[in-house]
C-alpha cells in the first residue's frame, strides 16, 4: 500500500505546472489517500516515497526541499487522522479537512524553508487558495468514490446473504428426509423461483433425481453432466459455454456445479444454469455455495438423526439379545414342575412369562409410563421368585400416583443385576427393594439390594468398555439411553459396598415437564 500510493504521490508530482518558481500539484491526494486508509505507517513511507522523488527533480526548485520534507509530515498526519475516523461515517468530510491541513502544512514549511523568502511569500499569497481546494476537493471526491463502492459491496453481501437464507427456510423443510424425499423436485422449484437461474438439477450418484426450470421438454432434456471434477476435487466448477447433447437448440448455457456433502463426503451436486455464455457472476457463485453448504449441512444433520435413532433402535436389540435363554429354559422348568404340585401358581407363571417375553421383545414406544414399566419388573420378578423361593424377596415402594415416562427395559436390567450378581451370590439371599419419590420437578427412583456388593475397582469401570459384551452391559445400556433422552445429569448413579449391598439411583423428569 505505502509503495501503491507512493506512486500516486509522484505521478501527482509530475501531473503538476510550474508558476513562480515552485509547481502547482496534487500529490498529497495519492499521499494522504494512503495515510486515511492505511494509518500513520502507510502515511509515512508514502510521503517519503513521493517525497524523495519531489526532492530529486529539478522543476520547482524554490519549493523542492520544502515540499519534500513537507509531503513527509504529510503522510504521517493523514495516517494519524486515519486512525481518528476509521469507525465514523461521511469520511469525505475528514477527507477534505485532510487536504486543507495538508496544504497548509506545505506553505508553512515553503515560507520557513524556502530562500529568498520574499520569493517564497510571492508564491504562496498566489497558489495556497487554489491548491487547497483542488486538493481537499479532490480528496472528498475520491472518498466519495470509495465510501459508495463500499457501501455497494455491503449492500451486494447483504442481498447474497438475504436470497440464500430465504431459499434455504423454504427449502430446508423438504431435505429433512435426505435425497429420499419425494419432495425433492420442490427444493429445485425453490431454488429456481428465488434466484435469477433458468434451470435447477440435482443429481446423486450420477442420476438426475430432480429438475425443474425454463421449456424443460425442449431445452435440457435430462442427460447429467460429468461432474467426477466436483466429486473428487469437492469444489464448485464453472463452465462458461455448456451445450445439452439433446437440445436440438443447440442453445450455449453457463453452468455451475456445486457438491452436496455428507459428512464431508461428497454424495451428489447441485447444477444452476443461466441462459446465455459468460453469465454466471460473483453474486451468483456466492449465492449457489451458501446453498451448497447449508443444504449440505441440513443432509449431514439428517444423516446424524438417523444413525441416533438406529443407534437407540440397536441399544434396544442389545438388550432384547441379552434375555437369557437358560431364563427361559429355566422358567419352563419351573412350571413343568409346579403343573402336578400347585396348578394355579403355574398358571400364573404362564401368565408373566408371557407378559414379560411379549413386553420384551415388542417394544414398539420410545417411552413407557412409570407404572407399565413397573408391571414389566413384576413380571419378571414373579417368575425369578419361583425359581429361588425363599432365598429372594421383593418390596415394592413406588406409589401409583407418581407419574413420568422413562424408556422400555429401564428398570429390569437393573433388578436383574441386583438378583444375579447381588442376592444369588449371597449363601441367604437377600431383599431388593424398588423405590420411588417425588422430588420437587424429578421422580425419584431406586433399586437397592443388600446383597453381595460391588468391589471399588470394578465399580468405577462400571459404566465403561464395549457395550455389546460383559456383565454389565444393562448398566452401560441404561445409563446411555437415559443420558442421551434427559441429558448428561439424569445418568444412573450407583452406590456400593463390599458385603454390604448396593443401590442404583435415577432421577426422572415427572410426565407433564417432558
Amino acid at each position: 500500500m505505502s509503495v501503491v500510493f507512493g506512486i500516486f504521490g509522484i505521478i501527482g508530482t509530475y501531473f503538476s505546472f510550474e508558476y513562480y518558481g515552485g509547481l502547482i500539484n496534487t500529490r498529497i491526494i495519492g499521499v494522504a489517500t494512503g495515510g486515511l486508509i492505511g494509518g500513520p505507517f502507510v502515511g509515512l513511507l508514502s510521503g517519503l516515497i513521493a517525497g524523495i522523488h519531489r526532492g530529486l527533480i529539478d522543476s520547482g526548485e524554490l519549493t523542492g526541499l520544502a515540499c519534500a520534507i513537507s509531503t513527509v509530515f504529510e503522510g504521517l498526519m493523514a495516517g494519524v487522522m486515519g486512525l481518528f475516523i476509521r469507525n465514523k461515517s461521511n469520511k469525505w468530510m475528514y477527507a477534505a479537512l485532510t487536504g486543507t491541513i495538508a496544504e497548509l502544512m506545505r506553505k508553512v514549511s515553503v515560507l520557513i524553508i524556502a530562500k529568498p523568502f520574499e520569493k517564497a511569500l510571492e508564491f504562496v499569497s498566489h497558489v495556497w487558495l487554489p491548491m487547497v481546494i483542488i486538493n481537499s476537493v479532490g480528496l472528498a471526491l475520491l472518498f466519495m468514490i470509495i465510501e459508495n463502492i463500499f457501501k455497494d459491496q455491503e449492500k451486494m453481501a447483504a442481498y447474497q446473504a438475504n436470497i440464500t437464507l430465504k431459499t434455504v427456510d423454504k427449502a430446508l423443510p423438504f431435505l429433512k428426509n435426505g435425497f429420499c424425499s419425494d419432495n425433492i423436485k420442490k427444493v429445485c422449484e425453490i431454488i429456481h423461483e428465488m434466484t435469477e437461474f433458468d434451470i435447477v438439477r440435482i443429481i446423486e450418484s450420477g442420476l438426475l433425481i430432480a429438475q425443474t426450470g425454463v421449456d424443460l421438454e425442449n431445452e435440457i432434456k435430462g442427460s447429467v453432466v460429468n461432474t467426477s471434477q466436483v466429486i473428487v476435487s469437492g469444489e464448485p466448477l464453472i463452465i462458461d459455454k455448456y451445450t445439452d447433447s439433446n437440445d436440438v437448440k443447440n442453445e450455449l448455457y453457463s453452468l455451475m456445479i456445486l457438491p452436496l456433502k455428507e459428512n464431508g463426503k461428497v454424495i451428489g451436486t447441485l447444477e444452476l444454469y443461466k441462459k446465455m455464455r459468460n453469465s454466471i457472476t460473483s453474486v451468483d457463485l456466492e449465492i449457489g455455495n451458501g446453498l451448497a453448504k447449508l443444504f449440505s449441512t441440513q443432509l449431514t444433520l439428517t444423516k446424524l438423526e438417523n444413525n441416533s435413532k438406529l443407534l437407540e433402535k440397536s441399544q434396544l436389540k442389545i438388550l432384547q439379545a441379552q434375555i437369557n435363554p437358560h431364563f427361559l429354559f429355566n422358567s419352563l422348568t419351573v412350571i413343568s414342575s409346579l403343573c402336578r404340585i400347585d396348578v394355579e401358581k403355574s398358571r400364573n407363571l404362564i401368565i408373566h412369562l408371557s407378559d414379560f417375553y411379549r413386553k420384551s421383545l415388542n417394544i414398539g414406544k420410545d417411552m413407557v409410563d412409570l407404572q407399565t414399566e413397573i408391571n414389566h419388573v413384576k413380571s419378571y420378578v414373579f417368575i425369578e421368585m419361583a425359581r429361588f423361593e425363599d432365598k429372594l424377596k421383593i418390596i415394592y415402594d413406588v406409589p401409583e400416583s407418581l407419574n413420568c415416562f422413562l424408556p422400555p427395559l429401564t428398570l429390569q436390567p437393573i433388578v436383574e443385576n441386583a438378583i444375579k450378581h447381588g442376592i444369588l451370590p449371597k449363601k441367604n439371599g437377600g431383599t431388593i427393594k424398588i423405590s420411588g419419590y417425588r422430588n420437587a420437578g424429578t421422580i425419584n427412583l431406586e433399586v437397592s439390594d443388600d446383597g453381595v456388593g460391588i468391589g471399588k475397582n470394578k465399580l468405577d469401570s462400571l459404566f465403561y468398555g464395549d457395550l455389546n459384551h460383559g456383565e454389565s452391559v444393562g448398566f452401560k445400556n441404561v445409563d446411555m439411553r437415559l443420558k442421551g433422552i434427559f441429558g448428561e445429569s439424569h445418568g444412573l448413579k450407583v452406590f456400593s459396598e463390599k458385603d454390604k449391598g448396593t443401590t442404583v439411583c435415577l432421577s426422572i423428569p415427572v410426565a407433564e415437564e417432558l
